[in-house]
């Protein structure tokens, strides 16, 4: 900044402005300044662990339980194939998800123009990374899978990250494909989805044009071809629009690699079966309002056509009135005998209330342990089991496919897993909660590619910092102990939440813990899964 009095003068033949002479330098200067402040390679370049690092722990014996097993899932899981052709082994994935976290990191403080202090980011990085490879914390299998590949560093998937989702139907007949192709999409990414029946007979199912020509879809081989198709097919049904029929010629066959997301292709056998399935369910219900039935059908039959194939695993679970005849008969099969080809792919519970008449329910459930039950009101109203209402959660529609996160509609969330029992010390399980809660706050930082989820988790940020091998720590350390560890531990997730919520320049979390039932990744670590006792010696 200078005190001059600075004259510009219009040169009237050019028609540009004219800079006086004594001020050139000082442009200069600051053009030089300006550069040196931009130009820093170091803020361009990924963040990488030091390779001495790593080569320190490429002959250490990782600690996998369950004598062999857990090794056997990884291996089978979550080992990555490599450029080379060779698999990875777990130094190399750990390696891979640290500096996938990172540069996560790095990309948002330099994107924010936020301060980077790469001394400090290096500690954390390494503490990080020792705490996973002794499995003392594990990213969800989402992120040991996708975390630092070309999912998240080239294409910037970050959904494929996140454990769960939820959508509600309500209002669904304002876009009634969304919720479909969302559960589709989210499905296809790994991630497993909750949903409503709430949007039953909020509009009329038109059924295809009888006087239109059909249309013909070329279908991508991508995962947004897949769910493209979907959306056209409904779409046709929905509004009323020309047949649609589908060219699967571009789909790869069955067997092919999947380079993106890994695994095989399935071949287009399954969003065949997809295609006609659906096409018979909204058939049938053409001329009528939607009913709970095709709502409930039509995600179970995506669902089905997801775990068809490769390495896609994804879960659903379903949400309808208590005193719905209609849908909580759903599984009973007795009733609905078509639906034993597909309706295991949702748990179904209802939305309870309290002090309601749980008779028709459980009878049903007696059978064959469901529907379960869902407490909205509760899930609302309670951040935790003390008692205290606090209505953080009031916008709150659903929950995910184990129930263990309640979730706005659209909403994802990230789960991560500590593993108390592997911990001498409380002090050291608080460090270990550090830097597990670091990797989920990190994955809050990615957008996803739906604008409706991008609203909801910038500004809620929800994280499950979860426990595993509860059972093995009782047995071991005590109850008492647990809840000292419990308790310590919460309070410390709290600063810590508010630590890297300053840090990234983000809001604080809407919930930072929870218990999840874990899927295969406490195999891993040998820890009995979630709070759940060992069911064999």
């Amino acid at each position: 900044q200078s005190n001059m009095s600075v004259d510009f003068e219009l040169n009237t033949n050019t028609n540009i402005f004219e800079m006086p002479q004594d001020v050139k330098p000082v442009i200069e200067m600051m053009k030089t300044f300006d550069t040196t402040a931009t130009s820093s390679t170091a803020n361009d370049t990924p963040f990488t662990l030091p390779p001495n690092f790593i080569r320190k722990y490429s002959n250490m014996q990782p600690d996998f339980g369950f004598s062999g097993l857990g090794e056997m899932v990884y291996k089978r899981t979550y080992s990555r194939l490599r450029e080379d052709g060779t698999n990875e082994k777990w130094y190399q994935t750990v390696e891979r998800v640290v500096n996938g976290t990172f540069n996560m990191q790095k990309k948002w403080t330099k994107s924010h123009m936020l301060q980077w202090n790469a001394e400090e980011q290096m500690v954390l990085a390494k503490d990080m990374y020792r705490r996973i490879f002794e499995m003392k914390f594990l990213p969800p299998g989402r992120g040991l899978w996708a975390m630092g590949s070309a999912l998240t560093e080239e294409k910037e998937l970050y959904a494929a990250l996140n454990n769960c989702a939820f959508v509600s139907t309500e209002g669904m007949e304002k876009n009634p494909s969304q919720p479909f192709t969302f559960l589709m999409d989210a499905s296809m990414l790994g991630v497993g989805v909750g949903f409503d029946t709430v949007g039953a007979k909020s509009f009329v199912v038109k059924g295809i044009s009888e006087t239109a020509s059909s249309l013909c879809y070329q279908i991508p081989d991508s995962r947004e071809g897949w769910v493209e198709s979907l959306k056209h097919l409904l779409n046709s049904y929905f509004y009323g629009y020309a047949p649609v029929e589908f060219d699967y010629s571009l789909i790869r066959l069955a067997g092919e690699p999947i380079r993106g997301f890994g695994g095989v292709s399935s071949g287009p056998q399954c969003l065949k079966d997809l295609h006609k399935d659906v096409r018979d369910v909204l058939s049938k219900n053409t001329g009528k309002p939607i009913t709970v039935t095709s709502i409930v059908d039509i995600m179970n039959l995506i669902g089905r056509c997801v775990v068809a194939g490769n390495l896609r695993r994804t879960a659903e679970i379903a949400f309808g009135n208590a005193d719905d005849e209609e849908y909580i008969n759903l599984k009973n099969y007795e009733v609905n005998p078509h639906r034993m080809a597909y309706g295991w792919t949702s748990n179904n519970s209802v939305f309870a209330k309290l002090g309601m008449d749980y008779t028709n329910v459980c009878k049903i459930a007696a059978t064959n342990g469901e529907p379960g039950f869902c407490w909205l009101d509760n899930m609302q109203k309670y951040d935790r089991m003390n008692g205290v209402v606090t209505n953080t959660d009031h916008r709150a529609k659903g929950g995910n496919p184990c129930l263990e996160q309640t979730l706005e509609s659209y909403e994802m969330c990230c789960l991560v897993e500590t593993f108390p029992n592997k911990h001498e010390t409380l002090q050291d399980y608080i460090e270990t909660l550090r830097v597990a809660y670091l990797y989920a706050k990190t994955v809050t930082l990615g957008r996803t590619h739906w604008p409706e989820t991008n609203q909801v988790m910038l500004r809620n940020r929800r994280i499950g910092t979860s426990m595993s091998g509860i059972a093995q720590f009782i047995a071991s350390k005590g109850q008492e102990a647990l809840r000292e560890w419990c308790e310590e531990g919460y309070d410390a997730i709290q600063r810590f939440d508010k630590e890297f919520s300053d840090k990234f320049a983000v809001p604080t979390s809407i919930k930072t813990t929870s218990i999840k039932p874990s899927g295969t990744v406490s195999l891993l670590a040998g820890a009995t899964p979630g709070v759940h006792y060992s069911i064999s010696r």
